[in-house]
């Protein structure tokens, strides 16, 4: 369903970026850009609905596994010199 909706959300911004591509005027007609502006915006809120349901835990769970859980510890040998 989130394929479906990000196509269709891709798609409406092609039409107002590019009407004239569509076969429309250059410019399309206010009540019909802020329709589809509208529309566009919706589809918007249901993308990052689904996303903060279904992926943020994934999404962040992929991140930590991009880095070590303990990172790699060094240890360099060194003296101490007093001022004698």
């Amino acid at each position: 369903m989130k394929s479906r909706i990000k196509n269709v959300y891709l798609m409406l911004g092609r039409v107002l970026n590019s009407p004239k591509a569509f076969g429309l005027k250059e410019r399309l007609p206010k009540a019909l850009d802020e329709a589809l502006s509208r529309m566009q915006l919706d589809l918007l809120h249901e993308l990052q609905e689904e996303l903060s349901e279904q992926g943020f835990l994934d999404m962040e769970l992929s991140q930590d596994c991009d880095h070590e859980a303990f990172p790699a510890v060094t240890s360099t040998a060194f003296t101490l010199k007093t001022g004698t």
